[in-house]
């Protein structure tokens, strides 16, 4: 019983929407006589009437017939602008709707052409337009984006590195070998007092046991009558030796004095030093979740990085 019940709905249906469409196709034939026979004003009437989106027709067939007859009409009274809004209208509702050339006026199919052409031109700038703001709009993202890594790797960096202060002392500058030099951050120069100075402090320490081994030689072969006269030969290599350690001597006298005299002159008070610390790494805590839903009770579980 209920299945008949829905045919018999069913039926009277489309045997409604068959009435209204043939009644629909019999408005749109007479507002087509009224146009031939160039009563305009009562083919426009039927016409909006027809294409009204209220109580007009809902068949896009018959909708856009309507709205050519109806450019058609406004054209032949002088409407263009009306006309061509019209057409504007059936072609972006019905793209592939093409006009019998035959049933209409030169000019209205010329018009309706030319509308067309405007209207690809406008999608196609409309286009253009669009895809160049989304141009735009991905180049001032991945900008917004480059900025954003580069704060962020400032700040990490910033995050990472701590700086301290060095406080520079003047007694350093007062010290040979060099030290006041790698207190103001000259190492090379500092390098090169250290190593002359201890390469003359050590010629030094050297030539001493020589001098005395040299000048006890000389005082022995004395006592001893000296018959092959060695101990002039002794005291002569006693004596160059002695020349020698006070040369080494006083150059580094004089080396020393001109490090100390250069460190004071370009004494750093301060110093700045780069630390490095570690970052805490990122950890994820989980916790439990109990909801109730309409099925019963949701168990998950959720996380936060940090």
């Amino acid at each position: 019983m209920r299945r008949l019940i829905m045919a018999a709905v069913l039926a009277a249906t489309l045997a409604g929407t068959s009435v209204a469409f043939g009644q629909s196709r019999a408005d749109l034939e007479k507002a087509r006589a009224a146009y031939l026979a160039r009563n305009y004003a009562e083919a426009e009437e039927r016409l909006r009437a027809l294409v009204d989106p209220k109580t007009g027709v809902k068949e896009l067939t018959l909708l856009s017939q309507g709205r050519m007859y109806l450019g058609a009409v406004l054209l032949a009274q002088g409407k263009r602008e009306q006309a061509i809004d019209v057409f504007e209208k059936l072609i972006l509702e019905d793209p592939p709707f093409e006009p019998d050339p035959l049933g209409y006026p030169t000019d209205v199919i010329n018009t309706f052409i030319d509308v067309r052409v405007q209207l690809q031109e406008r999608i196609r700038q409309a286009a253009q337009n669009a895809a160049k703001l989304e141009a735009e709009r991905r180049a001032r993202a991945e900008e917004e984006k480059r900025r954003q890594e580069e704060w962020l790797a400032k700040v990490k960096q910033m995050a990472e590195e701590e700086k301290i202060t060095v406080r520079n002392s003047r007694l350093v500058a007062f010290l040979p070998f060099g030290a006041g030099q790698f207190q103001n951050g000259q190492p090379i120069l500092g390098w090169a007092f250290l190593v002359t100075e201890a390469a003359l402090v050590v010629g030094t320490a050297v030539t001493i046991p020589m001098f005395s081994y040299a000048r006890g030689r000389a005082q022995e072969e004395a006592r001893a009558g000296d018959i092959e006269r060695k101990a002039d030969i002794y005291q002569a290599r006693a004596d160059a030796i002695r020349v020698v350690n006070l040369s080494m001597a006083g150059a580094f006298g004089l080396i020393a004095a001109a490090g100390i005299l250069q460190a004071n002159l370009a004494y750093v008070p301060e110093t700045f030093e780069t630390k490095k610390r570690e970052l805490p790494s990122a950890s994820l805590r989980l916790s439990p979740v109990i909801a109730p839903t309409q099925a019963g009770v949701f168990f998950g579980v959720s996380g936060v990085t940090f």
